[in-house]
C-alpha cells in the first residue's frame, strides 16, 4: 500500500514544528488522525518521528479531549502501543484526564483508568517527558542535528541533501562502529550504494574482533548484500568467500540465522552471475549446504533456491526444492497460531 501523500504531509509537520501557534491545533489534529491511518493501513510494525513529533504537537496544546487522539495512535500495533508514550494522554492534567474517562461511555475505559491511575503517574512525571521531547522536537531549526536533517530529508524524497547531511554528520563525529553503521545504512536506503559498499568495507577494517569471528563474518555478509544490489558481482562473490573461511574458524558454527544469511547470498547471486558456469557453481555450492541442513533451517533459504534452480534451468534442483518448500508450508500450517496456543 502506498500514501501517495506521505512526504507533504511530513513536510507540512516539519513546517509547524518549527512555527507553532495556537491555530494550528485543528490541522494538528488532523495530521495525527492522518498518521494513524497511515499507520494502521501500511506500517505493520515500528515507529518513526512521523508519528510521535505529530502526537507531540498535539500533546503540547494540552487539550483534554485530544486523549482519545493519543490513545487510537498508542493502540495500532504492538510497536507504537511500546514506543508510544502514554504521557501523551495526560497533558491536560491526571486529574483532568481521569476525570474525562471516567465520564465517558469508550469501550476501553476501564483499561486506560486502569493506566493512567495518580498513585503510578505523577503531573510532574509528564512536564519532565514534555521538556524531553521538546529537546527531541527543537522549535529554532538551529538546534537540529545534522542526523536529524538528514532523516527528514530522506522522508521528503530529497536523496541529495539527506546524503549531504549525512555525510557531514559523519565527518564530525567519531568513526566508531556505530557512526559507520548509520552511515552505511543510509546511503544505502538513499540509493547510494556504491558509497555504502565503501563504509562498510572501512567498518570492516577497523573491526577489532578477532579475525575469526560471528561479527565480522555478519559485516562481510553485509557487505556481499550491498555488492550485489550494486551489481558488484566479483566483489559480491569474493566477500562470500571471505565470509565462509571467517565462518569455518567460528567455534559452534553453524548456527541458524547467520547459515540462513550466508547460504542464501550463494543462490541470490545466481541471477547476477556473468556466465551460465559461473552460476552454476554458485547454485551447486548453495546445494551443497541445503543437503545436511535441518528442514526448519530452510524456510528463510528455499525461495532464493528455487529461483535460482529456475534462472539455470535446473529441474532436478527445482524439483527438490519445490518439494522441500511445500514440506516446510505444511509443517507452518501444522504450528498453532499463538492466540490458538493461548486459548487450547
Amino acid at each position: 500500500m502506498t500514501d501517495r501523500n506521505r512526504a507533504a504531509r511530513f513536510a507540512v509537520l516539519w513546517a509547524l514544528q518549527y512555527d507553532r501557534r495556537p491555530q494550528d491545533l485543528p490541522l494538528l489534529r488532523f495530521l495525527l488522525q492522518q498518521q494513524t491511518t497511515f499507520y494502521r493501513e501500511a506500517v505493520p510494525w515500528g515507529l518513526a518521528p512521523d508519528l510521535t513529533l505529530a502526537g507531540f504537537l498535539v500533546a503540547e496544546h494540552r487539550q483534554v479531549e485530544d486523549l482519545w487522539l493519543h490513545w487510537t495512535a498508542k493502540n495500532i500495533s504492538f510497536d507504537t502501543a511500546l514506543g508510544y508514550h502514554l504521557y501523551h494522554l495526560l497533558t491536560a492534567g491526571i486529574a483532568a484526564s481521569a476525570e474525562a474517562v471516567q465520564a465517558s461511555a469508550h469501550p476501553d475505559r476501564a483499561r486506560i483508568l486502569g493506566d493512567i491511575t495518580a498513585d503510578r503517574h505523577t503531573d510532574a512525571a509528564v512536564e519532565e517527558w514534555l521538556d524531553q521531547q521538546r529537546e527531541r522536537f527543537p522549535a529554532d531549526p538551529a538546534d537540529e542535528s545534522l542526523n536529524t536533517w538528514a532523516y527528514h530529508a530522506a522522508r521528503l524524497g530529497e536523496r541529495e541533501a539527506s546524503r549531504l547531511f549525512i555525510t557531514e554528520w559523519a565527518a564530525s563525529e567519531p568513526r566508531t562502529d556505530n557512526t559507520l553503521n548509520t552511515l552505511q545504512f543510509h546511503l544505502a536506503q538513499l540509493g547510494y550504494l556504491t558509497e555504502a559498499v565503501a563504509v562498510q568495507k572501512e567498518a570492516i577494517a577497523l573491526c577489532e574482533s578477532p579475525p575469526e569471528s560471528s561479527l565480522k563474518a555478519s559485516k562481510l555478509l553485509s557487505l556481499v548484500r550491498l555488492e550485489r544490489q550494486a551489481d558488484d558481482f566479483t566483489g559480491a562473490w569474493r566477500s562470500l568467500q571471505e565470509a565462509g573461511q571467517v565462518l569455518s574458524g567460528v567455534p559452534n558454527w553453524p548456527w541458524m540465522g547467520m547459515w540462513q544469511a550466508f547460504v542464501k547470498e550463494y543462490f541470490l547471486l545466481v541471477p547476477v552471475a556473468p556466465d551460465e558456469h559461473q552460476g552454476r557453481l554458485l547454485l551447486e555450492e548453495g546445494d551443497r549446504h541445503l543437503r545436511d541442513a535441518p528442514q526448519k533451517w530452510l524456510s528463510g533459504v528455499l525461495d532464493s533456491a528455487t529461483a535460482a534452480a529456475e534462472h539455470l534451468n535446473d529441474n532436478d534442483k527445482l524439483s527438490r526444492y519445490q518439494a522441500l518448500r511445500d514440506v516446510d508450508h505444511h509443517q507452518q500450517e501444522q504450528r498453532p497460531s499463538p492466540r490458538s496456543a493461548e486459548t487450547s
